[in-house]
């Protein structure tokens, strides 16, 4: 089952939907002779915002400024970066809803939910995909020598936190279409989706854009998303607004 959650702005009536990755345009233009287009899709929320109650420890970051005043500080874990306390060579990312754990040519994902917390703990209901039934594991966090260390039963590894060195996001599947449809400068599209990278999944070194652009000309907004090779393939939704600026989710 796809973890991809299509995050995309309205299509009001008489929206055009290109799939630009096969060169297939499909119209559902209103026609007062013709009939009746089937239902634009709905928009879809983003993913939701958990809020654990235990704080993040001071001096600590990794995570977006937004993040951190939507959620709580285990949500605003998410884009930190780990290493294994008795193994440097297997390090652990924690992306929206997953664990992410790499050693070698393995990884190791964990999808999570929050159930209950408590100050300095929380349970999650945990699964290794996202068609197994979740159980509760305990996860904690903790200063330990001046660093903040994460334990949970559904981790192979104590893992403690390291700041991610600055990394640069190679770009996949990407055509001069999605300038076009999207209607601003691909390296302005490129830079946005890098930054939003950095603060959701610092260890990811990919982005595939996923070559499909939602146009709402009556509002004049078109959206894409990149899907994230980071294990958890996260998504990142751009969409471009009518003033022409760029906003990334």
């Amino acid at each position: 089952m796809s973890r991809k959650n299509k995050i995309m702005a309205a299509i009001a009536a008489g929206a055009l939907v290109l799939l630009v990755g096969s060169g297939v345009a499909r119209c559902s233009l209103a026609s007062a002779d013709g009939p009746a287009p089937e239902d634009a899709p709905q928009q879809q929320q983003s993913q939701e915002q958990r809020s654990p109650d235990f704080s993040e420890p001071e001096g600590q970051g990794g995570a977006s400024a937004p993040e951190q005043a939507q959620g709580s500080a285990f949500e605003a874990l998410v884009g930190t970066s780990w290493i294994a306390e008795d193994d440097p060579t297997s390090t652990l990312s924690i992306v929206s809803g997953a664990f992410v754990e790499k050693s070698g040519e393995d990884t190791i994902v964990t999808y999570w939910t929050i159930d209950s917390e408590d100050a300095g703990s929380a349970v999650l209901l945990a699964s290794k995909s996202m068609t197994e039934a979740a159980s509760p594991v305990t996860a904690t966090i903790e200063e330990a020598g001046g660093t903040t260390v994460i334990r949970c039963d559904a981790l192979s590894h104590a893992y403690k936190q390291v700041q991610a060195g600055a990394r640069s996001l190679y770009f996949s599947g990407v055509t001069s279409k999605l300038a076009e449809s999207l209607g601003c400068e691909l390296t302005d599209i490129e830079s946005a989706v890098s930054l939003r990278a950095a603060a959701v999944s610092p260890a990811c070194e990919r982005a595939v854009w996923d070559a499909e652009v939602w146009i709402d000309f009556a509002g004049n907004i078109a959206t894409t998303t990149f899907t994230l090779d980071d294990g958890a393939s996260t998504l990142i939704s751009v969409t471009r607004a009518p003033d022409g600026t760029i906003e990334v989710l």
